[in-house]
This record gives structure tokens, C-alpha cells and sequence, in this order.
């Protein structure tokens, strides 16, 4: 695994996600959107670094459908924070990862 493409990989959807997000209200529901990203095999420590490297947060690996690493990636809490997951999730799949979205209702 190559986790400085990791980084820059992520980076690239977090702007992606700014230039979606960065002027829109922040109406709607209130929500624990997240990012869940699955990267078999690869080393737990090395991720969650080139995460943080990213300017992302996850606290851990965790266990939701397989093993993954849950990623906050936005600071909104409604219509921003739903939309910055839409966004990051499509970007991460073109980059070709497995990820999905969480969406939780607060």
C-alpha cells in the first residue's frame, strides 16, 4: 500500500468536498454522517497517520460492515455535513477505493 498516495488521494477529495460545500447553508437535520473506508491488509498505524496527514480525523479502526476506518469530513452538522460525505465518497470511488457512506440521523 502506498500510503503517501493515500494522503494525496484523500486530500484531493477533501477539496473537492470544500469546493462543494464551501458556500452552502448549513440547514437540514442534524447528522453523524460519516465516511467508512475498508483497506484490507493494510497497517492500521500507517493509515490513521497518512489520515491525520490529510488534515482528516479517525480515531481508530473499527468494525462496521468488515473492518474499516471511520473519517469525519466535514465540520458541518446538517445539509453541509450530508453533502461533504456524498462528495468525498464519489471522489474516493473514482480514485478507486471501497468506500461508503454511514448516514445516522442525530
Amino acid at each position: 500500500m502506498d500510503y503517501s498516495k493515500l494522503t494525496d488521494d484523500l486530500k484531493a477529495a477533501q477539496r473537492e468536498v470544500w469546493l462543494v460545500t464551501g458556500e452552502m447553508e448549513d440547514g437540514g437535520t442534524a447528522n453523524l454522517d460519516k465516511v467508512f473506508l475498508t483497506l484490507p491488509r493494510a497497517h492500521e498505524a500507517k493509515v490513521l497517520e497518512a489520515i491525520r496527514n490529510a488534515g482528516l480525523y479517525c480515531r481508530a479502526k473499527r468494525r462496521w460492515i468488515g473492518d474499516g476506518y471511520m473519517l469525519t469530513v466535514s465540520k458541518g452538522q446538517g445539509d453541509v455535513n450530508t453533502k461533504a460525505v456524498t462528495v468525498f465518497v464519489a471522489e474516493m470511488e473514482r480514485r478507486g477505493y471501497d468506500v461508503l457512506a454511514y448516514r445516522q440521523m442525530d
